[in-house]
């Protein structure tokens, strides 16, 4: 097990060795590469410059959250006992330790369902000050944006998210949505080019914790990132606070995350990728758990997909402006792999749904891809998994009747009966959608 140290002040962290790793975070104090590694430098300042204060409960929360992303990028898997499932125990200074220490078994638990990884948290009281904000002329621009505004979206830079914003900013709707994304290398400009193409007035926050290992482990990083979501709704919790603020209303509370409702549920394509094989991003029990969680920390939000139940496909053929989306689609990145190389491989498993739902949708216009020939990645060894796996859970479940105990393998399905039906036909119309595709592929 490797026990992670946490503050911002570097005096307070120990000594690295093999199973302890101290991590500085945020810019209050110089940085020494040396004898620690480094998250969210420069996160502070954009929450600064938004020109607003938010409460400490959301920086605890996002402080959390970078240590959460920090330890998963530190510690690879392909070092763990089984290669796989990971022991990390985090040491955390926050403003509200009492409350967090309460909810830290809760905490372990839905990050151990999220990243298929073994939790464990230590909170204690920091002296970090929270941060002012910043006035200039840029910081008075951004605390006008958030006037009028009364909800967070997220915006990877995705299809889907790319769905959900314009048909928030395109369409008719009542929300008035910041856009809240993660500058990832290379991100920035897929979404600012798809931004280009909403037609209604939003709020903006990029942010980005740039996790950074000291110079003696340089090179030795983990690119998995099961937890990243968990990241992002963290971020979002941060501006639902800083909107609160603006608006002085504190009955804003949505956070929008358009995710299809296959991709959601995620249902494990082979018993071998059962587990955290399948990713849990947007679960809907992984959201109904942080939830609730948050609830108790005392910050009150909704989570709401506005796609629980759409196909990919589907959310494009139903997108409300067919022009607008046409002209995301080849700009916007579904790939697992993309930040491996920026540049989609065409296969994995996301590439194979996004593809699909493109031909669904029917159009012909789309992003490269490394391997556009499908065909050829079927004969490939080392190309080939996410496929054939993709191959065979088509052929067992055409043959089963019920996908109820397939879909619940991924994770516990709400109790209400007809939320139940509704996620299995989803998930029946997605499996569909790869179907054709793949046929008209000449893959199956």
């Amino acid at each position: 097990m490797t026990n992670f140290y946490f503050n911002d002040d570097p005096t307070q962290l120990p000594e690295y060795s093999e199973s302890c790793h101290p991590v500085q975070i945020f810019n209050t104090h110089p940085y020494d590469s040396s004898k620690h590694s480094r998250a969210s430098g420069s996160l502070l300042k954009r929450v600064r410059e938004l020109g607003i204060s938010v409460d400490a409960k959301a920086i605890d929360l996002i402080t959390i959250a970078t240590a959460v992303t920090a330890a998963e990028t530190f510690e690879r898997r392909m070092d763990a006992a089984d290669a796989w499932s990971r022991t990390m125990h985090l040491h955390i200074p926050v403003a509200n330790d009492e409350v967090w220490s309460k909810l830290s078994g809760r905490l372990s638990s839905i990050l151990n369902f999220l990243t298929g990884d073994q939790w464990q948290f230590t909170f204690s009281k920091t002296s970090f000050q929270m941060p002012a904000p910043i006035t200039s002329k840029k910081s008075k621009a951004r605390l006008s944006s958030l006037k009028g505004l009364n909800s967070v979206c997220l915006f990877s830079g995705g299809l889907d998210s790319a769905v959900g914003a314009i048909d928030i900013l395109n369409g008719r709707s009542s929300y008035k949505p910041l856009l809240l994304s993660h500058a990832y290398r290379g991100d920035g400009v897929k979404q600012s080019d798809i931004k280009k193409l909403l037609k209604a007035a939003y709020g903006e926050l990029s942010y980005s914790i740039s996790p950074r290992l000291m110079t003696r482990l340089k090179g030795k990083t983990d690119v998995t990132m099961r937890g990243r979501s968990f990241n992002f709704l963290a971020m979002a919790v941060l501006g639902i606070s800083a909107i609160r603020n603006a608006n002085s209303d504190n009955s804003i509370s949505t956070i929008l995350v358009p995710e299809n409702g296959y991709i959601s549920i995620n249902p494990p394509l082979t018993r071998r990728r059962i587990g955290s094989h399948s990713t849990r991003t947007t679960h809907p029990y992984f959201l109904n758990s942080l939830e609730e969680l948050l609830d108790d920390a005392g910050l009150h939000v909704k989570f709401v997909n506005p796609y629980q139940f759409k196909t990919k496909g589907e959310m494009l053929s139903e997108c409300v402006d067919q022009e607008s989306i046409s002209k995301a689609i080849p700009l916007s990145v579904s790939c697992s792999h993309w930040h491996r190389k920026h540049m989609q491989c065409g296969h994995c498993l996301p590439c194979v749904i996004r593809r699909s739902s493109i031909h669904h949708a029917g159009f012909t216009k789309d992003a490269k891809y490394v391997n556009q020939n499908l065909q050829f990645v079927n004969k490939e060894k080392d190309t080939r998994d996410d496929l054939q796996a993709i191959q065979t859970a088509i052929i067992r479940q055409s043959n089963v009747k019920d996908y109820k105990s397939w879909i619940r393998q991924s994770g516990p399905l709400p109790k209400n009966q007809a939320t139940r039906d509704q996620l299995e036909s989803t998930i029946k119309r997605g499996l569909k959608e790869v179907e054709a595709f793949l046929k008209a592929s000449e893959i199956l």
